[in-house]
C-alpha cells in the first residue's frame, strides 16, 4: 500500500494524474482499469452442499458401508441395507454440516462487490456500478451510502464513517482531509482515508479512489480469510483417518476369516457373503463421529463457561501442543490499571502515596497533568477498553487529575483542539495544538529520550531556561531511578505559538520540558506463580513490553524470568540486526521492549525455526499477520475480523489463565485419544464376537444388527461420557499428541488384546449356557459382552477407579441399564436364572480383575 495518507491530497490528485472537478476522461479509463485491474475482490468457487456430500464418497469406511448395503440388497436384506445408509447418513452429516459453514462465509463475501458508486468523469456527476470504478476516479460519498473502493479523501463536510468490517473497531469515526505523519498507523487512525465496504453515517465528502479491488485493504482481510479456509483442516476428518484405517483393517481380517471358513467348513458363498457383510457393518464404529462430535461439543462448552471459546477441536489440539506463548505484558502479567505514583519537576521527585495529594498539586506537576489532559483521548475511564498501553495511561492521567480538582471535559471546554500528531513507533509521541487564551499551544507527551531530543528549553518555577547538560543528566538520572522501580516513565513538553500553525509545520521541536510522570502498571498477585508453572509445563513465555529496557529488566527480575539486560531486545535493535544475528539471539531472549507488530512476525517465525509450537495474542489489524504466521492466536478484541482470523477468543488475557487451558487441552486431547481406544477396541471384541459365534454355527443374525446398534450408539457413548468427564485428573504434562490413524498403530497391541479378550470372554459365556442347557444363551452372551465394554472404561481410568464421582455414576448408570434391557428382552425369566447369574458374575469378576489392573498407558500411572 502507497502511504496515501503522508501527502496532501492535491498531491495525491497529481500524482495519479486526475482532476477534481472534471474527474478522469473516457480515454484515460481503459489504461487505468489494465494496469490496476477492476475494482472486484476475487473470490473462489463456492462448494455446494452436494459437492460436499459427494466428496465424502472418497473414504474407505464409506465406500465400504456402501458396498455393505450393495451386498444386503443383492441378498434382498433390504433392513440391513437401509441401517447401513442410515448410518452412513448420520455420520457423514456431522462432516458436512462443518464444512458447509466455512462455504456459507465465502457467500456472505460475495456481497463486497455489489453496490454502485458517483463518480466525476468528464465533467459529470454520473452512478455507475462500483466494480467499474478506476484508480484516480473522483468518487463523491454520502450519507447511508457504501464507501465502493479506498480513497484518499479531498473534502469532508462533517463525515463520519462506520468501517469495522475493515477495521474492526466498534465505534464511528470521525474523517477530514488533512494529511498525517505519523509513521505506522493504525487504519483506525488514517483519519483522511475512506476504505472499501466502510458505509458513511453521517455527512459528506469527495474522494480520489487511490486502490481498487484486490489492493483494497478489505481485500487483504478476505485474502488472509480465504487463505485460512483454504488451509483449514477438519477435525472430522482426522477421525475420517481413524475410521479409514481400522475399517481397511477390519475388511481385510473380515476377507481372510471369511475365506478360511469357507475353505474349512465349505459353506454356502452367500452365507458366508451374509455373514462377512453383517459382521462389518455390526463392527465398523458407526457412531464415532456422533460420539466425538458430542463430547467434543460438551467440552467447548465447559471452556466457554469460563470465558475461553475456541474454534473448534482441532484449536484444542493445537494449543494442547503450544512450548511458546508470545503475549503483552498488560493482561498478562500485570493488570489493566495504571496509577501515579511518582513525578519528576523543577522541585525534584515528587512521592505521591495515593492519587490523591493533601498538599495540593505543585506547579510543574499542575502543567503536567494540563499537558497530560488535553493531549488525550479518553473518553470514558469506566469503559473496558483494550489492553494496550496508552488506554491505561491516558485513562490513569484522568483519573488522577479528577481526584486533585483538574477535568478533563472542563478543560477541553476552555482549550479548544485544532488538531493532533498521532502516536508513532518511530516517535514515540503524541501532540495535540489547542487554542489558549488568544494564542496557541502544542502539548506534547511520550517517551522520555523522544521529548528530550526536541527541548531546547525548560520549565523551572514558572520561568522558561535553556536547558543545559547538568538539567538533562538530572532529567535521565531521574528516568532510571523511576524504571528500576518497575514504573512506566513518560515525559511532559510544550511550545508556544503566537499564531495558529499548521500540521505542516515542524511543531514537535523548541519544545520546553516540564517534567517525567512515573506510573505503576502493577503486577499480578500470580506473576511469579504462573512463570514457575510455565517452566515445569515446558512453555516458554514471551513477554512484549512498552516499558523501556530498564523498566523491562526490573520487572523481569521481580517475576523470576530474567537475570540481565542481554536477556531483552527492543524494537530499535531488531531494526538494526540482520535475521542472521536475531535468530543467533532470539532463543535467549524472554523479554521484547517497544516493538511493533512487525517485530512480532520476526519472533514468531523464529521461534518456529527453533522448533517451538508457537501462541501469540493480539487484538488490533496490524498484528494479524503475526497472529496468523503462529501456530495459534489469541486473542481479546471486540474485532469480528480479528476473531475470525484468531483460533482461541479469551476475556481474560491473564497468563496463568493460558497456562491452565494449554494444561486443560492437553488432558482433552488425552481423554479424546482414549475414547477413540475404547471405542475401537469394543468393535474389536464385537467382531471377535460374532466371528466365533457364526463359527461356531449360531444363527443369530436376525438379532446382531439390533445389538451392534445399541453396542455403538447408548455403550459407547454412555461410556465415552465416563472417560470424558474425569478429563481433570488427566496428566497435563508436555505429552505432543495428535489425533489422526496414528492411534491405531501406536496402540494395536492393547487394541487386540482387550478386544479379542473380550470377545472371547462372551463367546465362553454363549459355549457355556449351551453346554449347561441354561435359557437365553444369546442373551446370556450379550449381557457378559455388553457390561464388559461397560467395565472397560476402568482400564482407561487413572487410578483403579475414576476419581470423578461423575464418571462412576455414569458407569453405574450404563451397567442398570444393560441389565435393565437383558431382563426386559428375556420378560424377566433370565432373573430367576441361577445358571445365567453363575456365569455372568464368573465372566465379570475375571474381565473386572484385568481392567482395574490393566490399564491403557499404564507407565503413566505407576
Amino acid at each position: 500500500m502507497i502511504e496515501w495518507y503522508k501527502y496532501t491530497w492535491s498531491e495525491v490528485i497529481k500524482e495519479l494524474n486526475s482532476d477534481t472537478y472534471y474527474g478522469l476522461d473516457e480515454e484515460q479509463i481503459g489504461p487505468l482499469r489494465e494496469k490496476y485491474g477492476e475494482n472486484k475482490i476475487i473470490m473462489p468457487e463456492t462448494k455446494g452442499l452436494f459437492y460436499l456430500i459427494f466428496m465424502q464418497f472418497k473414504e474407505i469406511w464409506v465406500l465400504l458401508l456402501i458396498l455393505c448395503a450393495i451386498l444386503f440388497a443383492y441378498l434382498g436384506m433390504w433392513n440391513y441395507g437401509i441401517i447401513s445408509l442410515i448410518v452412513l447418513f448420520l455420520n457423514v452429516s456431522f462432516i458436512v454440516q462443518e464444512q458447509y459453514k466455512g462455504e456459507r462465509d465465502i457467500k456472505e463475501l460475495r456481497k463486497l462487490n455489489s453496490g454502485t458508486a458517483r463518480v466525476i468523469r468528464d465533467g459529470r456527476t454520473v452512478r455507475i456500478p462500483s466494480e467499474k470504478l478506476v484508480v484516480g476516479d473522483i468518487v463523491i460519498v454520502g450519507q447511508g451510502e457504501g464507501i465502493p473502493a479506498d480513497m484518499r479523501i479531498i473534502e469532508s463536510n462533517d463525515l463520519k464513517v462506520d468501517e469495522c468490517s475493515v477495521t474492526g473497531e466498534n465505534f464511528i469515526v470521525e474523517k477530514y482531509e488533512f494529511k498525517i505523519d505519523d509513521r505506522e498507523p493504525s487504519l483506525s487512525d488514517m483519519k483522511n482515508m475512506l476504505f472499501k465496504s466502510s458505509s458513511v453515517v453521517t455527512g459528506d465528502g469527495t474522494g480520489v479512489v487511490t486502490a481498487v479491488g484486490m489492493d483494497t485493504q478489505v481485500a487483504n482481510i478476505v485474502k488472509l480469510l480465504l487463505e485460512g479456509e483454504e488451509k483449514r483442516e477438519f477435525f472430522g476428518t482426522r477421525i475420517y483417518e481413524v475410521m479409514n484405517a481400522f475399517s481397511m483393517l477390519l475388511a481385510i481380517c473380515i476377507l481372510i476369516l471369511g475365506f478360511m471358513l469357507n475353505f474349512i467348513f465349505h459353506k454356502d458363498f452367500s452365507y458366508n457373503l451374509e455373514i462377512l457383510s453383517i459382521t462389518f457393518l455390526s463392527t465398523v464404529p458407526q457412531a464415532m463421529i456422533i460420539i466425538i462430535s458430542l463430547v467434543g461439543a460438551i467440552l467447548l462448552k465447559r471452556f466457554k463457561k469460563m470465558d475461553i471459546t475456541f474454534k473448534d477441536l482441532l484449536s484444542v489440539e493445537k494449543f494442547s501442543k503450544v512450548s511458546a506463548v508470545c503475549t503483552d505484558k498488560i493482561g498478562a502479567f500485570s493488570k489493566n490499571k495504571m496509577k501515579v505514583v511518582k513525578a519528576y519537576g523543577s522541585n525534584g521527585l515528587i512521592d505521591i502515596n495515593g492519587e490523591t495529594l493533601k498538599d495540593g498539586i505543585s506547579e510543574s506537576l499542575y502543567r503536567m497533568m494540563n499537558i497530560g489532559l488535553l493531549c488525550n483521548d479518553t473518553k470514558s475511564v469506566k469503559k473496558n477498553e483494550e489492553n494496550w498501553v496508552k488506554n491505561l495511561l491516558e485513562s490513569s492521567l484522568v483519573r488522577f487529575g479528577a481526584k486533585n480538582g483538574m477535568y478533563k471535559k472542563e478543560l477541553d471546554k476552555k482549550y479548544d483542539r485544532i488538531f493532533q500528531i498521532l502516536f508513532d513507533s518511530e516517535r514515540r509521541i503524541t501532540t495535540t495544538v489547542n487554542k489558549v487564551d488568544k494564542k496557541y499551544r502544542a502539548h506534547v507527551k511520550g517517551a522520555t529520550d523522544s521529548i528530550l531530543s526536541r527541548c531546547t528549553h525548560i520549565l523551572k518555577n514558572g520561568l522558561e531556561l535553556e536547558i543545559t547538560e547538568e538539567d538533562i543528566e538530572s532529567i535521565k538520572n531521574a528516568d532510571i531511578s523511576m524504571s528500576n522501580e518497575c514504573l512506566y516513565v513518560m515525559g511532559f513538553a510544550y511550545r508556544n505559538f503566537n499564531y495558529e500553525p499548521s500540521i505542516k509545520e515542524n511543531i514537535e521541536s523548541n519544545l520546553v520540558f516540564v517534567g517525567l510522570i512515573g506510573f505503576d502498571n502493577m503486577l499480578k498477585e500470580n506473576a511469579s506463580d504462573s512463570i514457575k508453572k510455565a517452566l515445569s509445563l515446558s512453555v516458554k513465555p514471551i513477554i512484549v513490553t512498552d516499558d523501556s529496557k530498564l523498566t523491562a529488566l526490573a520487572i523481569g527480575k521481580k517475576i523470576n524470568v530474567i537475570s540481565r539486560l542481554s536477556q531483552i531486545v527492543s524494537g530499535v535493535e531488531m531494526d538494526n540486526m540482520t535475521d542472521e544475528e536475531f535468530n543467533r539471539i532470539g532463543e535467549k531472549v524472554s523479554f521484547f521492549s517497544r516493538i511493533s507488530s512487525k517485530h512480532k512476525v520476526k519472533i514468531i517465525k523464529a521461534l518456529k525455526s527453533y522448533g517451538y509450537i508457537t501462541a501469540i495474542t493480539g487484538w488490533k489489524l496490524t498484528d494479524l499477520p503475526a497472529l496468523k504466521i503462529s501456530n495459534i492466536g489469541i486473542t481479546n478484541t471486540k474485532s469480528k475480523v480479528v476473531r475470525k482470523l484468531c483460533d482461541i477468543f479469551v476475556k481474560n488475557m491473564d497468563f496463568m489463565s493460558f497456562l491452565n487451558t494449554i494444561e486443560d487441552s492437553r488432558k482433552i486431547i488425552s481423554v479424546i485419544k482414549k475414547i477413540i481406544v475404547y471405542i475401537i477396541s469394543c468393535c474389536v471384541g464385537l467382531a471377535a464376537f460374532l466371528l466365533m459365534i457364526f463359527l461356531y454355527g449360531f444363527d443369530v443374525s436376525g438379532y446382531v444388527v439390533i445389538e451392534s446398534l445399541w453396542f455403538n450408539g447408548v455403550i459407547m457413548f454412555l461410556s465415552s461420557l465416563s472417560i470424558m468427564y474425569q478429563y481433570r485428573d488427566e496428566e497435563g504434562d508436555y505429552i505432543p499428541s495428535t489425533i489422526d490413524k496414528s492411534i491405531i498403530g501406536e496402540n494395536l497391541g492393547f487394541i487386540l488384546f482387550s478386544g479379542v479378550f473380550m470377545g472371547i470372554l462372551s463367546f465362553a459365556s454363549l459355549y457355556v449356557s449351551e453346554l449347561w442347557r441354561i435359557s437365553f444363551p444369546f442373551l446370556t452372551s450379550i449381557s457378559v459382552l455388553n457390561v464388559c465394554a461397560v467395565l472397560f472404561v476402568y482400564s482407561f481410568s487413572n487410578e483403579k477407579f475414576f476419581k470423578n464421582r461423575l464418571s462412576n455414576i455414569i458407569t453405574v448408570i450404563d451397567i442398570v441399564v444393560q441389565l435393565g434391557i437383558i431382563f426386559i428382552a428375556s420378560k424377566l425369566l433370565i432373573l430367576f436364572n441361577l445358571g445365567y447369574w453363575k456365569i455372568f458374575f464368573a465372566c465379570i469378576i475375571l474381565w473386572s480383575i484385568l481392567c482395574i489392573n490393566y490399564k491403557f498407558h499404564k507407565n503413566q500411572y505407576d
